[in-house]
């Protein structure tokens, strides 16, 4: 099948290089092919493919599972089966529906939101100071991208260290693609307790994934403990601000979205952040936030600018939704899925970023003496 597809590709992409050759011709279908989203980035469209691929899937059992799982960890302070459950699914969704790019990045005016990763990427190697056959682990990586992205940019070795059996299937068939075997791996393993020895990284980081961690404190304990003398821990989160008030039922109800609906902990303040750190003698050598630069957009203005936001936030939306799950267009117990998973987290982000109550652009560095 997989060879028949490739064959495919290739006769439309030579009949499309034909075409767009032919004069008065080929302007007309650039012109309109300008108009298409890119299948590879954050679309409107991708939400018709979504619903065609995952329409035999059973939502009912998995949102069982989901609340379960949340339930599980809100009781234990476990919630690592609840992520993993949740990425099993939810890995494919938010690819098929952004591309490779998970996080949150500065949208720098006059890019694209690809262009703004590509950036993004060059901004990691500099934070991190990656050097060519350092040895770099970026820990909660999921299929792996930037990590990539940092050994193709740098030169360095990077390890990939993700829980899911699904990411570490999903990233080492794209450490192949990119032909990067000879720098990049993947590992299973909980960064909480992680399968490295003392001092075995020159550089570590991670993105957008100590959000997932109820034990702040044990996992920067590890890195700490895996990080060579004199190298850098790097963290990019989603973060609450300073502006946060956790008495106002809004904030509130923005903020504990975002931890439900992806099966995660409350938000951590930066201040814990920096105090963790603190406790295992790393020591804080920036801060920043990269949204404060000239002519760069807000983290969450992704959803804004493709129209995603609106569409999610329009009750016609979600009306359409119900009805195509009662006439059976949709599969059963889908417009829950699409209310708990779909629209929430999606507009909590857009909502508490223009309250400025939570920050996802937020750059800090420490240094192991």
């Amino acid at each position: 099948m997989q060879t028949i597809c490739h064959g495919l590709e290739l006769v439309v992409s030579k009949t499309w290089s034909v075409a767009t050759a032919i004069p008065v011709v080929g302007s007309i279908l650039k012109q309109v092919r300008s108009l298409v989203p890119d299948a590879d980035d954050q679309n409107i469209v991708s939400l018709f493919v979504l619903l065609w691929r995952y329409r035999i899937f059973d939502f009912t059992n998995f949102m069982r599972s989901h609340r379960q799982a949340l339930k599980r960890g809100q009781e234990t302070g476990d919630f690592v089966p609840g992520v993993c459950n949740y990425y099993k699914v939810m890995a494919d969704i938010i690819t098929l529906a952004s591309g490779p790019f998970w996080h949150f990045v500065p949208m720098t005016k006059g890019l694209t939101r690809k262009q703004c990763h590509d950036q993004f990427h060059h901004t990691m190697v500099k934070y991190l100071d990656a050097k060519k056959g350092e040895n770099i682990l970026e820990f909660g990586c999921g299929f792996g991208e930037i990590g990539r992205q940092v050994a193709k940019i740098s030169g360095a070795n990077v390890t990939g260290l993700t829980m899911a059996d699904e990411e570490i299937v999903g990233g080492n068939e794209r450490i192949k693609e990119a032909g990067l075997e000879s720098q990049c791996k993947m590992m299973q393993g909980n960064y909480h307790g992680m399968p490295f020895k003392d001092n075995s990284f020159d550089k570590i980081f991670g993105v957008y994934t100590l959000k997932y961690s109820a034990h702040l404190n044990e996992a920067i304990a590890e890195f700490a403990r895996c990080l060579k003398p004199g190298g850098r821990l790097v963290s990019y989160e989603i973060l609450v601000s300073d502006k946060y008030n956790k008495e106002d039922k809004q904030h509130r109800y923005y903020v504990d979205n975002i931890s439900h609906s992806t099966c995660m902990p409350p938000l951590w303040p930066a201040t814990a952040f920096r105090e963790a750190a603190s406790r295992v003698g790393l020591v804080l050598k920036e801060e920043t936030d990269l949204c404060a630069a000239p002519n760069t957009g807000t983290w969450y203005s992704c959803f804004e600018t493709t129209g995603i936001y609106s569409l999610l936030m329009s009750s016609m939306t979600f009306r359409l939704v119900k009805v195509g799950e009662a006439v059976r267009i949709l599969p059963r117990s889908f417009a829950d899925f699409y209310d708990s998973c779909l629209l929430h987290p999606t507009t909590d982000f857009v909502n508490a970023g223009r309250l400025g109550i939570i920050t996802g652009s937020v750059m800090m560095v420490w240094e192991k003496p």
